[in-house]
């Protein structure tokens, strides 16, 4: 029957996602080495994001105090403490404003979703150390420094849009066919340009697959060509 063919909807499909987050990060949580208060702290903090369902929040330490119930100099080492563990990422934004008599800085806090250290996507070749092949419109995307190396589901994570350049990278990496490079930089990205959460989640399903290199490719092409209506 065709109606049992339909597509997931919009609210399916980012309860679906959210789902394998979550399913990574207690995988990656349960394997840090973290004493039980960290442990416990780092729990609060990310049932936060999962609420929230957002994984990059501006959360002030003056709420982490009250949230962790500890000073507000110790919410400073303790986020420290879940950065340095690849939990969280701390992004401030350089400029300061002004507020009153003083000037405070804007930082936001991104939850980060690691995959299984045996996975694909955590090898060496797919830590992307240099994403922005081209400038990224700032009011679009949240910029991620250069010189820092992450996951390319990470990375997505972060994005409001899928950069051609950052596509091009990660098909090179997971050696895709040449000849195919000019169709999948334009036909494909086209459809995923605007849809990094459904890109995320197909990698999130080729890696429970275990696909690697341009049968990760292939998968990943035909899932966005089933996932993605092609615009007209």
């Amino acid at each position: 029957m065709l109606h049992n063919l339909q597509k997931p909807t919009k609210p399916i499909r980012t309860a679906q996602l959210w789902a394998k987050r979550s399913s990574h990060v207690r995988s990656y949580l349960a394997n840090l080495s973290l004493k039980k208060s960290q442990h416990l702290d780092a729990q609060l903090l990310i049932k936060v994001f999962f609420i929230r369902k957002s994984l990059r929040l501006k959360l002030t330490d003056t709420y982490l105090a009250k949230l962790w119930q500890m000073s507000l100099r110790n919410v400073q080492n303790r986020l420290q403490q879940l950065e340095e563990v690849g939990l969280i990422k701390r992004m401030t934004n350089p400029r300061a404003e002004r507020v009153g008599d003083r000037w405070r800085q804007e930082r936001k806090l991104v939850l980060l979703i690691k995959p299984n250290s045996t996975s694909f996507l955590a090898s060496k070749k797919c830590q992307l150390s240099n994403l922005q092949a081209k400038p990224v419109d700032k009011k679009l995307t949240l910029q991620v420094k250069t010189s820092a190396k992450m996951p390319y589901v990470d990375y997505l994570a972060l994005q409001d849009k899928v950069s051609k350049g950052s596509w091009a990278f990660w098909l090179r990496n997971n050696q895709a066919n040449p000849r195919t490079m000019g169709y999948l930089l334009t036909n494909i990205h086209q459809r995923i340009r605007n849809r990094p959460d459904v890109l995320e989640s197909i990698l999130f399903d080729g890696e429970a697959a275990k696909l690697k290199d341009s049968q990760l490719v292939g998968y990943v092409v035909s899932e966005i060509k089933t996932r993605i209506a092609a615009r007209g």
